[in-house]
């Protein structure tokens, strides 16, 4: 047997700059996070035994309170919600976000927006909440037609496509394709937002899970870059185990003959992925 990690599996560089941050900050006292700080249960039990309260109402928090924007990024509404309750902002979005935040402000005022996202992934809510106007979300090719004729009802004559940062490389490609083929003889400015390191982790994804005989994708099932990898893993190999917990390893079976792919999502802790290697070192070799 032969187990191969990914070079790129664990915290990303803006995950783990938002974990040391609530930590040093806790040392200060309990204080609130609007909504997940992370997407993985363990990181965020963690935090709640050392007095991070999740909340995921702006207004249940009490005011003059300490709350943490997490790496998604918030809405205007909640900065300007925040300002009016006196309360003390941890601001922790992730540097590619506010990037993304600040090249909408700018580009709205003569184009109509297409983010393309999870509609419902708190980064694209986000990220929206800075456009308010003349934008659509596009997630899959069905969206297109629809964003078409937001288009048409609107005054603006450009178009300006960004995306989640998290989302599939290859999936924006293709509907950014689609894009140019249904907007036509319009004028199209495309920035193609993804994050490196979820680049990096989905090419690595491929190319490993091309030479396994079976693919463990480690991380939380409601992490928008974990689940690309595990969506990339079935597209390449015949056995792919999504986990997200050590114990889940306890339902399958492996061989001798096994190469064995380990990669993990953004979210996850590196000590998820040394126990899991351990894991399989003790069962299986």
């Amino acid at each position: 047997m032969k187990i191969v990690v990914g070079k790129y599996s664990g915290f990303c560089a803006g995950v783990n700059y938002t974990y040391n941050r609530a930590i040093e900050e806790l040392k200060k006292g309990n204080l609130y996070c609007l909504g997940d700080i992370i997407h993985n249960e363990h990181v965020i039990s963690y935090l709640k035994s050392i007095g991070m309260t999740t909340i995921y109402d702006i207004k249940d928090i009490k005011d003059n309170s300490r709350v943490i924007f997490r790496a998604h990024g918030e809405p205007i509404s909640s900065y300007e919600y925040a300002k009016e309750h006196n309360l003390d902002i941890i601001d922790l979005t992730c540097g590619k976000v506010k990037l993304i935040h600040n090249k909408v402000l700018k580009e709205k005022e003569e184009s109509f927006i297409i983010v393309i996202g999870k509609k419902k992934h708190p980064e694209t809510i986000g990220t929206v909440g800075f456009i308010i106007n003349d934008y659509y979300v596009v997630e899959n090719e069905d969206d297109i037609n629809v964003a078409y004729s937001e288009f048409a009802k609107s005054k603006k004559r450009k178009i300006f496509v960004i995306s989640q940062t998290t989302f599939s490389s290859s999936y924006f490609d293709f509907l950014c394709d689609a894009i140019i083929r249904k907007f036509n003889n319009i004028e199209i400015k495309i920035d193609k937002s993804i994050c490196a390191a979820t680049e990096n982790r989905q090419k690595e994804c491929e190319t490993l899970s091309k030479k396994s005989s079976v693919m463990l994708v480690i991380g939380s099932k409601n992490s928008s870059n974990t689940k690309e990898l595990y969506n990339i893993a079935i597209d390449n190999c015949k056995v792919v185990y999504f986990i997200e917990f050590i114990d889940e390893l306890k339902n399958y079976s492996f061989s001798d003959n096994d190469i064995i792919g380990v990669v993990a999502g953004a979210s996850t802790p590196l000590y998820l992925i040394e126990e899991t290697k351990k894991y399989l070192e003790s069962t299986c070799l």
